[in-house]
């Protein structure tokens, strides 16, 4: 839990600053700073040498330093600094809390699952890219949050996405990050070669699986010397809830 506290102090931190840009306050918009935006903006660079509608360097700075830090700790950008993987884990947690009946997902649907994030982030990346706009605008629900629902929803859809993705998320922990973002889908090559990850200490272990069922990304790392699942955070979660000391600790390693 110390842990959690922590990266729970630096998300709420991150949460602010990113409502406080929104509600106009800050002379960037909190767009500027959504790294899926560098994604989005890279054909308009290559074929005419200018960034597409909102768009800018900061998403292109952002994109390049996410990407790198994921090749360094894997996602710990959607562990520690995404306010959408925060409020995601903050309705997967809620779920449990009121006593909803969590949805479990066998491996082979949740790997099957998984691609859908692709679809989007092929679908959304063709569409901007042949339109010159933000096609995603009215489904990203880091958007439709921040914006109040602005200029590019789409009205009674837009309201049925975040809707579904918040009943998601209450019945399926990290719902939309698991299955639907495309900046996860992005990372996933770069965090599968992550040098900072969760390591075993299979002496030590006892198999007990409260990593496992610690996990809201359905990991399991009692069943592995070292954590290079894709989808891994370095939340830490799993080292909290170990009962043996040193059994799961952080380390760098290939």
């Amino acid at each position: 839990m110390k842990t959690r506290y922590l990266r729970y102090s630096i998300l709420i931190l991150i949460l602010g600053i990113v409502t406080y840009q929104a509600l106009g306050f800050s002379q960037h918009s909190f767009e500027a700073y959504c790294p899926f935006g560098g994604m989005e903006a890279l054909w308009g660079l290559f074929r005419a040498g200018q960034f597409s509608c909102a768009t800018g360097p900061l998403n292109l700075s952002m994109m390049v330093a996410v990407l790198g830090l994921a090749i360094v700790a894997k996602k710990t950008f959607c562990g520690w600094a995404c306010p959408i993987g925060f409020l995601s884990e903050l309705f997967s947690r809620l779920g449990s809390k009121i006593g909803l009946q969590k949805f479990e997902v066998g491996p082979k649907l949740n790997g099957a699952l998984k691609l859908l994030r692709y679809v989007v982030l092929i679908v959304a990346l063709f569409y901007t890219y042949k339109l010159g706009e933000l096609v995603l605008r009215g489904f990203d629900p880091f958007y439709i949050i921040f914006s109040g629902f602005g200029h590019g929803t789409l009205g009674w859809i837009t309201y049925t996405t975040l809707g579904v993705i918040a009943v998601g998320a209450l019945l399926i922990p990290m719902f939309f990050c698991r299955y639907l973002c495309p900046l996860g889908a992005t990372f996933d090559p770069f965090s599968r070669l992550g040098i900072i990850k969760i390591e075993r200490n299979a002496e030590l272990c006892t198999e007990c699986g409260d990593c496992g069922s610690a996990c809201l990304w359905a990991i399991k790392p009692m069943e592995m010397k070292k954590v290079r699942d894709r989808d891994c955070t370095n939340c830490l979660e799993c080292v909290d809830a170990c009962p043996v000391d040193d059994c799961l600790s952080l380390k760098a390693s290939l």
